[in-house]
């Protein structure tokens, strides 16, 4: 038996227009990292969560590595994590 993951084709094609576009958009502005784009989301952010500060990162593993050290967890700490995570959980 074979169960999928993530069935991440159906997710897309319901956004296609919407997801191209954006994507469109950044390739057209050339600005792929910081940019206006990022500014917009991190402002978006703040206003929707109702904090002060929001700072984007490259992906999942910088977000760790940030949230690890501000809690000071370090070498040696438990970490628990849930079991379909990518590898980067239990790496960094």
């Amino acid at each position: 038996m074979n169960v999928p993951f993530v069935d991440l084709k159906i997710q897309y094609q319901s956004i296609k227009k919407e997801i191209d576009s954006a994507i469109q958009s950044v390739i057209e502005e050339t600005a792929f990292i910081g940019g206006k784009y990022v500014s917009e989301f991190e402002k978006k952010f703040t206003e929707l969560y109702g904090v002060k500060h929001c700072i984007s990162c490259a992906n999942g593993t910088d977000s760790l590595y940030i949230l690890m050290k501000m809690l000071g967890i370090g070498a040696g700490d438990e970490v628990i994590t849930v079991a379909n995570s990518w590898i980067s959980s239990s790496e960094t």
